[in-house]
């Protein structure tokens, strides 16, 4: 495992810099830099970076980070990669391009997006087809500046890809071979999918991780701090430990969106102490 990162959308109300700061201060290996345009939160986190970020930024945030001795453990580029607008779909598929070369001038090596949602009546199968129309503009970028894609399932209603079948599906398209799966076990149990299985089914794909707790089901999802939720986080580490899992796991503190606490000190603090004692176990 390479270590411990943060998605940085709980610290959007600080500049990435300030965020990047505050992960160092409390011992996080890496950062998960939000670059996500209309996450499903109210208010809608600041993205912490954008593909249009001009050089100097770049360069800047990316001192910044080996300076403060945090990694980009990887970049959070979600958007609809099948909405069924084309032109929609076209400005979505030129924001994952221009997030992989932010990557690449960050020296981050994965780019986490999702199959998107279905946003508009139609046949499963279109929007399918659409996704995989995006991904196979993409991925030949990626593979060209030596970035992974890492594909999210996510368990909201309407979501294309929401378990372990439909990522199936996805993953065994032609022309997909070098997408990845980022392993969020919180979205494989409110689809009812077991997260340890849903690991074992895709170990050998899984180049990041979530750490995320879950409740309720797809229609009354709850997102809990880790370890107040109804996931088995130690059976789940443990395979993880043995099937050799060697990405980040990232803490992916959304519970705020619930009126958990938001405290960034005691958030960050108590979230990464349970990750600790259960890595320190079975690492």
């Amino acid at each position: 495992m390479k270590g411990i990162s943060c998605n940085s959308n709980f610290l959007s109300n600080m500049p990435v810099e300030q965020a990047i700061d505050a992960l160092a201060e409390h011992g996080y290996d890496a950062i998960d830099v939000c670059l996500e345009l209309a996450p499903p939160f109210i208010p809608i986190p600041t993205p912490h970076m954008s593909p249009n970020d001009d050089a100097s930024t770049r360069d800047r945030i990316r001192k910044h980070a080996e300076q403060a001795g945090i990694a980009f453990g990887a970049l959070n580029a979600h958007t609809n990669l099948c909405a069924r607008d084309p032109q929609e779909r076209q400005a979505n598929t030129d924001f994952l391009a221009g997030s992989l070369q932010l990557a690449a001038d960050l020296g981050a090596a994965v780019v986490v997006t999702a199959g998107g949602g279905k946003d508009a009546y139609g046949y499963e199968q279109w929007f399918f087809d659409w996704a995989i129309d995006t991904l196979r503009q993409v991925l030949p970028i990626a593979d060209r500046l030596g970035i992974t894609i890492a594909i999210e399932a996510g368990s909201p209603a309407g979501s294309l890809i929401y378990n372990s079948k439909t990522m199936q599906k996805l993953l065994a398209t032609e022309g997909l071979d070098s997408a990845r799966v980022l392993f969020d076990p919180a979205h494989y149990y409110l689809r009812g999918d077991c997260p340890v299985q849903a690991f074992e089914t895709f170990k050998n794909q899984v180049v990041h991780m979530h750490a995320k707790d879950a409740a309720g089901d797809p229609e009354n999802i709850i997102f809990p701090p880790l370890g107040e939720g109804e996931i088995n986080y130690d059976a789940l580490i443990g395979a993880m430990a043995a099937g050799g899992f060697d990405g980040y796991i990232a803490v992916e503190y959304e519970a705020f969106a619930w009126d958990f606490p938001r405290d960034h000190a005691k958030v960050l603090a108590q979230e990464k102490a349970f990750v600790d004692r259960l890595v320190a176990k079975h690492w």
